[in-house]
């Protein structure tokens, strides 16, 4: 493991329809020796009050300690088959979050691969950490934490497919989404609740406060097109088509905000595709904005207001396909107006093979710095956002 400090762009703010500041973000290798960094979350581990990077990287799940990044070794080898996703969050309110983590990735395998683990902490939280399996659906994919009705963390999974289904087409039976419910993070008895089983690749969700009510909704990005899972309190649940288009779906989504405190929609389309997207509501639909089609291998989205612009911007990283003439990289893109209809890139890296993105102020200045973690360069930086 070793550092690399570079500065990755500066812009004027003012050529983005803003103000005179200048924007900047300097890249740091976190980590340069990793093997596939399939997810990251952050989180404070050990109690100091600085957000932590979490990573589920191919055979081991990895934290670095904020701010020197030291490297720690939570669990290695869950599973023979790949580790493929992380979450965590302080569940009992000791400023030290909990982690799940999920492995036994194999797409192909819709009938006997995909497993779950809370990891319990020893009294070194540096040291290795015990697995505690949890029930798990085959191709478990994507997981993260989402309150329920009575404002508990609970943590919801997605697979990619569902049961039996043809890997290839994905069409079949419904994937099933769980929720489940910590009893205490001391226990490992942990419930468990189906939610939906309704779409096809599902490979990735976001989590939403959409309306008022206590419980958080989920917005799914699908073969079918992006849904909204409601779940009102006191009544069923509703699964509502949001947007879709005529390339095969969607596999990448984030939910932003725009200045008037709109919502949009951001998309990577199809899964692992090309296209970059924006949906805006207006007319009694949702609008859909592409922002480009030069994706290779669209694979991550992160969305919020890096720039201090009063609306949210958009950060997407594509990890590109094997052979030395495949693009990849990641790249913000900025709204130009209200409504959403005129965009433009800034560059940020164009050598990280971005697997995964995550978005938080790392050193507590205000700004929101930016997280990705790499595929076939194996590797973690964090681009830290100098705007001021």
């Amino acid at each position: 493991m070793r550092w690399l400090w570079c500065w990755v762009g500066l812009w004027t703010a003012s050529a983005l329809g803003g103000g005179a500041a200048s924007v900047r973000f300097e890249a740091q290798t976190v980590d340069d020796a990793i093997r596939i960094g399939y997810g990251v979350a952050i989180a404070d581990v050990d109690a100091d009050g600085r957000p932590d990077l979490i990573v589920a990287d191919q055979h081991r799940v990895l934290w670095y300690r904020n701010p020197d990044w030291t490297r720690h070794v939570m669990a290695e080898r869950l599973t023979e088959r790949d580790h493929v996703c992380v979450a965590a969050a302080d569940l009992d309110g000791d400023g030290r979050a909990e982690v799940v983590a999920g492995a036994g990735w194999n797409p192909s395998d819709t009938v006997g691969a995909g497993a779950l683990f809370w990891l319990e902490a020893g009294a070194e939280r540096t040291g290795p950490w015990r697995p505690h399996p949890l029930p798990a659906e085959p191709t478990l994919h994507r997981i993260r934490w989402a309150r329920d009705e009575q404002g508990r963390q609970t943590l919801v999974s997605l697979p990619l497919h569902g049961r039996g289904n043809d890997p290839r087409s994905g069409v079949g039976a419904g994937v099933r989404v769980h929720r489940y419910t910590p009893s205490g993070p001391g226990s490992g008895g942990w419930s468990r609740v189906l939610l939906f089983e309704a779409l096809n690749k599902t490979h990735n969700f976001d989590v939403v406060a959409w309306d008022a009510d206590p419980p958080d909704e989920l917005v799914v990005a699908s073969r079918q097109g992006l849904y909204l899972w409601d779940p009102a309190p006191g009544q069923p649940s509703t699964l509502t088509l949001l947007a879709t288009n005529d390339l095969g779906g969607m596999g990448e989504v984030r939910v932003g905000h725009g200045a008037d405190g709109s919502r949009f929609l951001a998309a990577v389309e199809p899964m692992h595709g090309h296209c970059l997207s924006a949906y805006r509501w207006a007319n009694d639909r949702w609008v859909r904005t592409v922002l480009t089609t030069n994706l290779v291998e669209g694979h991550a989205l992160a969305a919020a207001d890096f720039l201090g612009l009063g609306n949210d911007q958009i950060a997407v990283g594509w990890r590109g396909r094997p052979g030395p003439d495949s693009t990849v990289g990641v790249a913000l893109w900025v709204s130009r107006d209200a409504r959403g209809r005129q965009w433009e890139m800034i560059l940020l890296d164009d050598r990280m093979a971005c697997e995964d993105l995550a978005a938080a102020d790392l050193d507590g200045d205000g700004d929101v710095d930016l997280v990705a973690t790499g595929r076939a360069t194996r590797n973690v930086k964090v681009y830290w956002n100098r705007r001021r």
